[in-house]
């Protein structure tokens, strides 16, 4: 069916031909499987097959959990990256760098426009028939889960039926979340990321009892590490939390006033200000439709309910820089090679006004619904990935700086999984390995009468502010030493770990 889309599309566009590689010499060629960032389709099959039909065909037999846009952009970003690898002949790159063009053309936006008819109608088909085979097996799974929930909740004060969360302790709560593996937190219990990360020696404190995280970075740094999220920042004063309070009990016609009054002791009347833009941007969503669909891309999911909190926090602090969708990391280039382009990309990129390093970015793990494993495992490893080298990134500006301040360092990345967004934080250990831990997390809301969620995404903000004003005043301290110190430096314990 493709090939007689693609024969339909060459009669209307006859003068403009789909590029070939010209070089005979080339027509076995391969990626290296050792390449990151390149799909694994370039991999698998002869550069003299490379077409975007081929390519869909294959997405369509292997990985049925793309839409066409995201697997299109794969195969734009696999051809970006090949043309620039020095491992890559002349005649492909010169390949990649005409089928790029190619596709801008009309004849290109031709083919792409009927390939997308295929694929969605091949797609719909399979669907419907994984649909039709698998009712009864939902129906009895549906039965399993209840009974699981019936049994771990056993003993419980609340019933199975209560929507309330049972009266345990943070660090019980934290173990039950860990053994139901919930779909919206990191997969730290997945044995190929425990792999990962012992791989690049990091220590993850998030969902780790006192005992156990006592025994790799010892009982004081435990302690405040897992104190951390019970911490108030500064500008969480009683008055501003009173202040929110009041604007999400509002109803549809008081909800802006409330936002919008000036109260005459709010504390920090800057942070105040930020809240009032994130209530008004938030109530323009849902006073004439109250209600946003989660079934959206990830790029809209981006601009209509996660941009606001970056944008506005820019224009009202003005510490941070934030770039957008798919933006370059500039120190991923450390790890550079002739079999690694550097090139990674990000969904929010945050770069401090001060010292122009960046400092916090972001990853979406798709839509805010249904986020698959595999996205949210790649978004996970390539997080760790980035966080490690913004900070060593940092740390090398600072070499001669003590361990005892260079391990106070940060940076920050925010991981967003159907909807939940978590700040996490990583720094250095004074033996040279990174500390990996678990800030804040909070739940966007998708109608108007789920706006009390907002109190805790605004309190997210707020140790995520704190956090950034803190960092400010560290460097200032750091920069402000002139004399070697005596004990230990950056120099003699930092090394850049295997991230390949």
């Amino acid at each position: 069916m493709i090939k007689k889309v693609v024969r339909d599309a060459y009669m209307c566009f006859v003068m403009e031909r789909e590029p070939r590689l010209l070089s005979t010499k080339y027509y076995e060629f391969h990626c290296d499987t050792s390449v990151k960032n390149v799909h694994v389709y370039f991999k698998k099959h002869k550069a003299v097959t490379w077409c975007i039909q081929n390519y869909v065909k294959y997405i369509l037999e292997t990985e049925a959990e793309l839409d066409f846009y995201q697997a299109f952009n794969l195969f734009t970003d696999s051809l970006n990256l090949l043309k620039q690898l020095i491992s890559t002949p002349v005649s492909v790159r010169a390949f990649c760098t005409d089928y790029l063009a190619w596709l801008e053309s009309e004849a290109g936006s031709a083919i792409l426009k009927l390939c997308n008819n295929v694929f969605s109608t091949e797609k719909m088909h399979k669907q419907s028939v994984v649909l039709h085979n698998t009712v009864e097996e939902t129906v009895c799974l549906n039965a399993k889960t209840n009974a699981f929930q019936a049994h771990l909740w056993s003993g419980s004060p609340l019933s199975v039926e209560t929507s309330k969360t049972p009266r345990t302790s943070p660090q019980t709560f934290r173990a039950l979340t860990s053994l139901l593996n919930t779909p919206d937190k990191r997969p730290f219990e997945k044995e190929e990321f425990q792999q990962y990360i012992q791989k690049i020696s990091i220590v993850c404190a998030f969902d780790r009892t006192i005992e156990d995280l006592t025994k790799e970075i010892g009982e004081e740094l435990a302690k405040e590490v897992l104190a951390i999220r019970d911490n108030n920042p500064d500008v969480w004063t009683t008055s501003l939390e009173h202040y929110i309070d009041t604007v999400v009990e509002g109803d549809n016609e008081t909800f802006k006033n409330k936002a919008q009054v000036k109260p005459s002791n709010v504390g920090e009347e800057l942070f105040k200000l930020y809240c009032e833009k994130i209530f008004i941007d938030f109530f323009h969503l849902v006073d004439i439709i109250p209600l946003m669909s989660r079934k959206i891309s990830e790029r809209k999911h981006i601009v209509y309910q996660i941009s606001s909190l970056f944008k506005f926090y820019e224009r009202t602090f003005s510490s941070i820089e934030f770039d957008w969708i798919e933006s370059h990391v500039h120190n991923a280039k450390i790890m550079k090679s002739a079999t690694n382009s550097g090139i990674v990309k990000v969904d929010i990129k945050g770069t401090r006004v001060s010292d122009g390093l960046d400092i916090f970015h972001m990853e979406v793990a798709g839509p805010p619904c249904n986020a698959t494993d595999k996205h949210i495992m790649g978004d996970t490893i390539k997080t760790m990935r980035t966080d490690i080298l913004n900070l060593i990134a940092i740390l090398r500006n600072h070499l001669d700086c003590g361990i005892s301040l260079a391990t106070k360092i940060r940076v920050y990345s925010i991981q967003s999984i159907n909807a939940r967004l978590t700040l996490y934080a990583l720094s250095m250990l004074s033996d040279g390995r990174f500390l990996a831990n678990e800030l804040a997390t909070a739940v966007i809301p998708f109608s108007f009468s789920g706006r009390s969620q907002y109190k805790g995404v605004l309190r997210m903000i707020a140790i995520f502010h704190s956090e950034i004003t803190k960092q400010e005043e560290l460097i200032n301290e750091i920069n402000r030493l002139v004399f070697r110190p005596k004990d230990v430096t950056v120099r003699q314990v930092l090394k850049i770990p295997e991230l390949e």
